[in-house]
């Protein structure tokens, strides 16, 4: 089936939710002071942690829209990667310096084993897997998804390069890298935080780690969603999606999930609303406001930035004088609007203007493919 949307709305709105559930999960911190509030960080705002999940997930969808017109050449291969490289470089390249600075103070620039671990993260190189687990020990601490996305990245160009036989290939890998190897080291598990470290390559943590299921549920979502399957009765929609969540529900701890991300997680949930939405969309039965279009268009930038104002927004406050709990009180409120506002300008002042010219100068780039490309 020829899908005619041109800009998928939902989609956008679907990102915007992604990014405002990592903000009020990073939010939490600013609870744990009382019992109250360590109940509400723990058990409503912490899984809202299930955003990255998400993300990953309209990842994997869109590699599958968006290379539905994939004519077989290895310069459609350069193309992609480019593009996707412009998304998501240059604004983590501004703000990575001024993580260093937030965290650091300008004589951070001065000390090679501050400085390092930046740099390792401009190249998304996973710092040090055996110290924290899934989040890598990066600079920048919300890298680590970037990480993921940049593996699927190339894993995703690199499969197309064996032209129509790319999503056999790419079927092949998955199964090495998420079945047979996992299998062979002993003890497989779909835990993402059980997932066994490898020794010898930082990488080889990326491709083996459960949560890529993430990008091939989205890629199975995204084959659906271009084919010609769809539900006409929206009702039998979100009988299944309600059905199927109350069941997920009720059998978590029998099924030993976790709150945490991945597939024995919090990606099973996301992966049933995410099924759920994109029916929807196939028989036009969602209206998706503007607001939700808007804060998917700023959501990259949102996730980027929102960590660095929540520092800053933090020591403004302690340097106003109020009690600890009227201050926490405050901050909670107060930070993810700031984060939304900033993430706002940073948009459409750093975030859209350095995206376009990266992409126009890479597209332009000669290769071994092609003279040039021209759009």
């Amino acid at each position: 089936m020829a899908v005619r949307e041109s800009k998928l709305e939902w989609v956008q709105a679907l990102r915007g939710a992604a990014a405002l559930m990592v903000v009020m999960v990073h939010s939490r911190s600013v609870l744990m002071d009382t019992a109250t509030g360590k109940a509400v960080a723990d058990h409503i705002l912490l899984p809202t942690g299930m955003g990255v999940d998400l993300f990953f997930i309209i990842s994997g969808f869109l590699m599958m829209f968006t290379s539905q017109n994939f004519d077989g050449t290895k310069a459609y291969a350069w193309r992609f990667i480019a593009k996707r490289a412009a998304r998501i470089w240059p604004l983590f390249a501004v703000i990575t310096p001024l993580a260093l600075v937030v965290e650091h103070g300008m004589h951070g620039f001065l000390d090679p084993s501050i400085v390092f671990p930046y740099l390792e993260g401009l190249a998304f190189i996973p710092h040090n897997p055996g110290t924290s687990g899934i989040y890598f020990q990066m600079a920048v601490g919300v890298a680590w998804t970037l990480c993921f996305e940049c593996y699927f990245y190339l894993l995703f160009a690199a499969c197309m390069l064996f032209g129509r036989w790319r999503y056999m290939v790419m079927a092949a890998w998955f199964a090495l890298t998420l079945v047979a190897i996992p299998l062979l080291r002993g003890g497989y598990s779909l835990n993402v935080a059980a997932q066994p470290l490898v020794e010898w390559s930082r990488y080889a943590n990326l491709a083996i780690n459960p949560i890529v299921w993430d990008f091939v549920i989205g890629m199975i979502g995204g084959w659906l969603y271009v084919s010609d399957f769809k539900v006409e009765r929206t009702w039998t929609i979100y009988a299944v999606v309600t059905v199927s969540s109350m069941l997920l529900l009720m059998g978590w701890h029998r099924l030993g999930m976790v709150n945490f991300f991945g597939p024995h997680g919090w990606g099973i949930p996301m992966a049933i609303l995410f099924f759920g939405v994109f029916m929807l969309a196939k028989v036009d039965a969602l209206k998706v406001p503007a607001w939700c279009v808007w804060l998917g268009n700023i959501s990259y930038s949102l996730y980027l930035v929102h960590v660095y104002v929540f520092e800053i927004l933090q020591h403004v406050v302690n340097a106003i004088p109020m009690n600890h709990d009227a201050a926490n009180a405050v901050l909670f409120v107060i930070r993810p609007v700031v984060a939304v506002i900033c993430a706002w300008l940073t948009f459409r002042y750093v975030e859209t203007p350095l995206s376009t010219w990266a992409r126009n100068r890479l597209l332009h780039v000669r290769t071994p493919f092609r003279p040039s490309f021209v759009g």
